[in-house]
């Protein structure tokens, strides 16, 4: 029987100054077998075992408890966090792990790591759990054995060990641990495929696993090149433009692109600007749309943010910033006129040379386009239209743009 899993390799993956190194400890069978191997290091570093009660379990008190039993038997520093979730919430499993995963970020600091006891097994669950959902290479690729996590480091250092290796070691150094029954319901996606899928592939193919952290690791590859590619065509369609604080993308050069290249640049720029990527048929439509010959001003909707075309470039539009005006503001004879979500904040003698025009004691409004007067007609409507051209005013932005009114007359915009 193997049960030696030895991390000799940890120190030297570790950074040198280390704060403290965290075990995400369930109490179940891998984080157990996690902290004991981490016993010979208990001198070398201040070792802290990180118990997370979500309170969804009957017996989520009990584990908690053993958990702490388990950090004074075997004199390791206790951590415990409670999170009050809703158990008649959907899709439960996986906004357990990003709310874990969203307390670790937050708590974590500078050389501070966590280590957490993803194994072999894990890793081929994730590809065919991520193989169903449809996902790419991204999606496929294996778990990152080490990576930034907040303002410290996530480790996996049993990522190279099997399932069954962790429990010879168990069994061999009769160690005890507590079974969450959750694990046995077949209902949640990961447990069906760990106790209906892989047992009967891995009777067929008893290399099953090894193989499929193969083909994890080749996707690792395979997301790499798609990666530099992205990099080198982004840098050539990349272009900046007023009116946002992201960067733009050049239909032209997009048109210049395969099909495949030019999905492949979409997502890698919205992750360069840390929004969700769009899906597969949302990403599918928009490179349609930007290949056909109509002259159509496609909006794709992403999570939280909109992609839209103006004036042959792209833009991402934060949906989050998006704010209401008033449909008019008069400008006050002394002292500033402060409009806080166009960040307006001007006097009239700022106003008037802004237009370069003398003040002869004008009444001054600034007004905004509302959405409720879109499509119709109204005075100055022409006027506006040229002005918004003229300064390459996207039309979602238009909305939130002053127009300086004198005397009921559109002098201008207040454009910075």
């Amino acid at each position: 029987m193997n049960s030696s899993i030895s991390l000799s390799f940890l120190p030297a993956q570790l950074p040198l100054n280390i704060n403290k190194l965290y075990v995400a400890f369930s109490g179940g069978i891998d984080s157990t077998v996690l902290m004991h191997v981490l016993l010979p290091y208990k001198q070398q570093f201040q070792v802290v075992l990180w118990h997370i009660n979500h309170g969804l379990q009957q017996n989520a008190q009990t584990m908690e408890d053993f958990a702490r039993s388990q950090a004074d038997q075997f004199g390791f520093e206790f951590c415990l966090d409670r999170l009050k979730m809703d158990p008649s919430e959907g899709n439960l499993e996986a906004k357990a792990r990003d709310h874990r995963y969203q307390l670790f970020e937050q708590a974590l600091t500078e050389n501070d790591v966590l280590l957490t006891a993803h194994h072999k097994n894990d890793q081929a669950e994730t590809l065919l759990l991520n193989l169903m959902r449809g996902s790419g290479a991204a999606g496929l690729r294996a778990i990152a054995r080490l990576k930034p996590l907040g303002k410290g480091l996530l480790m996996r250092p049993l990522i190279d060990f099997t399932r069954l290796q962790i429990e010879q070691y168990a069994a061999h150094h009769k160690l005890d641990w507590k079974e969450d029954p959750s694990n046995k319901k077949t209902d949640f996606d990961r447990n069906y495929l760990r106790h209906k899928v892989l047992p009967v592939l891995l009777e067929r193919w008893p290399s099953t696993i090894s193989q499929l952290q193969r083909v994890s690791e080749l996707q690792n590859e395979s997301e790499q090149l798609h990666s530099d590619l992205a990099k080198i065509d982004y840098i050539n369609a990349k272009i900046n433009r007023s009116f946002t604080e992201y960067s733009c993308l050049s239909v032209k050069v997009l048109h210049s692109l395969s099909f495949a290249r030019q999905k492949n640049i979409i997502r890698y720029w919205i992750k360069q600007h840390s929004f969700p990527v769009l899906g597969f048929h949302k990403i599918e439509e928009l490179v349609r749309q930007l290949n056909s010959r109509i002259d159509a001003l496609p909006i794709i909707e992403g999570k939280s943010y909109q992609v839209r075309l103006y004036k042959q470039v792209l833009y991402i539009v934060d949906l989050v910033d998006q704010f209401r005006v008033e449909a008019s503001y008069k400008v006050p004879d002394c002292g500033p006129l402060n409009i806080p979500q166009v960040h307006f904040c001007q006097s009239r003698i700022d106003i008037f040379d802004n237009l370069k025009r003398q003040d002869n004691g004008e009444n001054i409004l600034l007004k905004f386009r509302q959405s409720s007067q879109h499509g119709i007609t109204f005075p100055h409507a022409h006027t506006l239209k040229r002005l918004f051209q003229k300064h390459q005013v996207p039309p979602w932005k238009r909305p939130f743009i002053p127009q300086v009114f004198l005397n009921d007359e559109l002098a201008g915009l207040w454009i910075e």
